[in-house]
């Protein structure tokens, strides 16, 4: 008799690795085709945007304290149910929050300040979470994993996109994954550069900029068996 295989072994391995925008949504060509629009968007309007801490739990309502010190997010919106407490969802992004029923999504004032990659990230179709991640200078995020929620047929897959990154000279800012297969494997943060990956796989981040790195952090409902 030989033992059954191990399947979650294998599934942690197998999703293990960074994805690519081909393999998550090819739509997503949208934002990197109007970069430069929705780079000069975000600096204009920076400081006008509320940060709030990241949700520790990734309950997507919670108010936790932040378990990543130095990095917070710009809520931009998220996928509407009809049991959220609107009024809550207010206290935890600290603005005013609203509810579109044509693509059935709530939120934020910062979207309605950023209307250019508001409505691209609509027509790309992405309809989860979503927000602009802020880095503090020097700040690195130890290893991890996101216990994001589950699902039968799809699974989500954290997606970041640099609007904002500027190294200097030897500086680099490198999100880092702890892999089953390959091992401990990275890549570089950079201008309007995407990098996907799966949640519950190790990760985390090291930075030596000098300056704020920002990113669109946003979350891609995918079908399982498409990535296997």
């Amino acid at each position: 008799m030989y033992p059954l295989p191990d399947l979650e072994y294998i599934y942690h391995t197998i999703m293990g690795r960074f994805f690519t925008k081909e393999e998550i949504n090819p739509s997503l060509n949208l934002l990197a085709n109007n970069y430069e629009a929705v780079r000069d968007e975000f600096r204009s309007v920076k400081h006008q945007l509320v940060y709030t801490n990241w949700s520790g739990n990734n309950g997507y309502t919670s108010i936790d304290k932040n378990p990543y010190a130095g990095w917070k997010v710009a809520a931009l919106f998220g996928q509407y149910h009809p049991s959220m407490d609107l009024a809550h969802l207010e206290e935890v992004y600290d603005q005013a929050v609203y509810v579109n029923p044509e693509y059935d999504i709530i939120y934020t004032q910062n979207a309605v300040r950023m209307p250019t990659l508001f409505n691209l990230c609509l027509e790309a179709g992405i309809r989860q979470r979503c927000g602009i991640s802020v880095l503090d200078p020097g700040v690195v995020i130890d290893w991890h994993t996101d216990p994001d929620p589950e699902y039968d047929e799809e699974t989500i897959i954290r997606g970041l996109w640099g609007i904002d990154v500027n190294p200097q000279e030897q500086e680099v800012c490198q999100l880092y994954l702890n892999t089953k297969s390959d091992g401990i494997i990275n890549e570089n943060f950079s201008h309007n550069r995407f990098h996907f990956f799966w949640g519950r796989t190790p990760h985390h981040v090291f930075s030596n900029l000098s300056t704020p790195r920002y990113c669109l952090c946003f979350d891609n409902l995918v079908d399982r068996q498409g990535l296997l």
